[in-house]
């Protein structure tokens, strides 16, 4: 931890001092190190588990979950290595990770949940697909190995451990805090009974996520197949005017919200419009947004949008990772110990997270690199002097209460700093 929030990289060798501690790390990552007892699940445990107790007392919590590609294009010999795609949508070489933040709504507090880190080259990787047509009785290539690996029931995908983690994170925030009304925010990807009937039902909590395109409904339409939900007709719709509204890194000023909403077949949905000033459609395309939750006027149908568009806080989190923490600038082969250093650099993050108090900027990466003297430049040498400047603050701070320093002493010091400066 004390190598990453100096160094601000994944990079061991250019943060060890010389060949045996990197070696030594290394074993310690890998889990050849006797003396020590390192697992991404244990580092997951505990960062849900203080998570849970900070959240202990709030009323609403809103659990974003997004998964987020580790991508390594040039990594050829690193172990079960995947594939990914990059951000122009090209399939490269990489890791897959799942991970969830939680927000208090009004209060601009990040705090980081869980991470899991996997590989869609594992062996007991099984795609979602393959599962259908072998529930189907379908050939196809490789079936033999596919079907011996279901009939174990030794096996993963996204689903499965998607599934497994929301289920997870929902039981111990409600464990912790039985009365907070629990949302679970996630993108179209996610837009699936099965996610949709675990929160609701099993869960018995609230979820907002984005509607895929292709959600059908039973009415027909005038081609005679099932009607798309986005081209349905909506019950109620309504305008609300503001002033700023920040969607990404879109600022728009003095526009129009167009809402529709209505019950479609047990789930409400809501659709937007985004108009600016002059009355242009901001986004190609409308947004139709699925929940479980009450919506029975426009200012309800409003706050289910402003639930959904949390979810940049996610993404800014993952900014962070990879330019504050250099998240993909590993260089381990094992793949026990990416999924360590993985796991090491979310728990550093939320961390960093709950010692800035962050609660003036969204994006937690400008703060540390105006901190470190950016000055406008949001640079990874900035950021990292940011963090080390933070750090440094709070282990002056603790040695004033650990010596009861009164405030008169403190003053004292900083006067002769300034003379000698």
């Amino acid at each position: 931890m004390g190598k990453l929030l100096l160094e601000g990289s994944t990079k061991l060798f250019s943060g060890a001092k010389d060949n045996n501690e990197y070696k030594k790390m290394i074993r310690t990552l890998t889990g050849d190190n006797k003396s020590t007892d390192l697992e991404a699940t244990k580092i997951n445990d505990v960062l849900l588990e203080q998570a849970c107790e900070k959240l202990s007392s709030a009323k609403k919590i809103d659990v974003i979950h997004d998964p987020c590609d580790i991508r390594k294009p040039h990594s050829m010999k690193a172990e079960n290595l995947g594939k990914v795609r990059d951000l122009k949508g090209n399939i490269i070489n990489g890791y897959s990770t799942h991970n969830a933040v939680a927000l208090v709504p009004n209060d601009k507090k990040v705090h980081l949940m869980s991470h899991v880190s996997y590989s869609n080259k594992d062996s007991k990787f099984l795609k979602s697909e393959f599962i259908k047509k072998i529930e189907a009785g379908k050939s196809f290539e490789g079936d033999k190995e596919a079907k011996a690996r279901y009939d174990s029931g030794d096996y993963f995908n996204k689903k499965t451990l998607s599934i497994a983690e929301i289920k997870k994170i929902g039981k111990a925030l409600k464990s912790e805090n039985p009365e907070a009304v629990i949302t679970h925010v996630l993108d179209r990807e996610f837009d699936d009974n099965d996610y949709l009937t675990l929160i609701g039902t099993e869960l018995n909590q609230n979820f907002i996520t984005r509607s895929k395109k292709s959600r059908t409904i039973e009415a027909i339409d005038d081609d005679g197949k099932k009607m798309k939900l986005h081209k349905a007709d909506f019950d109620y719709e309504g305008e609300m005017a503001f002033q700023k509204l920040i969607i990404g890194k879109q600022c728009i000023q003095d526009g129009k919200i167009i809402i529709s909403f209505g019950e479609f077949e047990g789930y409400n949905a809501v659709k937007i419009i985004v108009n600016g000033k002059d009355g242009h459609r901001i986004f190609k395309n409308d947004m139709v947004l699925l929940t479980n939750k009450k919506v029975s006027t426009i200012e309800d149908a409003y706050e289910v949008y402003i639930g959904y568009l949390s979810r940049s806080k996610i993404e800014y989190v993952f900014k962070f990772l990879k330019q504050g923490l250099g998240w993909e600038e590993m260089q381990i082969k094992n793949f026990k110990g990416i999924q360590n250093l993985l796991a090491v650099c979310f728990y550093v993050a939320s961390y960093l997270y709950e010692m800035g108090e962050e609660k003036t900027y969204d994006d937690y990466a400008i703060l540390l690199a105006k901190l470190g003297d950016g000055k406008g430049k949001v640079t990874k040498h900035f950021i990292v002097k940011g963090i080390r400047k933070l750090l440094t603050y709070h282990l002056v701070d603790q040695f004033f209460k650990e010596n009861d320093v009164s405030q008169e002493e403190k003053n004292q010091l900083s006067d002769r700093v300034e003379i000698v400066l």
